[in-house]
């Protein structure tokens, strides 16, 4: 019963008018994201695709299969 009041609490909250009104007119472009992300944020972004590489790079290392039986019947030789 709490959780449906205050559900219906901020529904009616998140329905006013005041909380989505905007104050300013100044609306934020594409162009302004660009040119953000390759002037103020261009070291954070590199280096969150430098961390992002090398996590792609561990989990194919994680997954990699090294059973034998995969591994000589991938190489075409015989077990010894």
């Amino acid at each position: 019963m709490g959780l449906l009041a205050l559900g219906m609490i901020l529904v009616s909250v998140l329905s006013a008018d005041s909380v989505w009104a905007n104050s300013s007119d100044d609306y934020p472009t594409t162009s302004g994201l660009a040119d953000s992300l390759l002037t103020e944020w261009a070291l954070p972004l590199l280096i969150l695709g430098i961390l992002m590489s090398m996590a792609m790079i561990g989990a194919a290392y994680l997954v990699r299969d090294e059973r034998m039986e995969n591994l000589l019947w991938e190489f075409g030789g015989e077990e010894e």
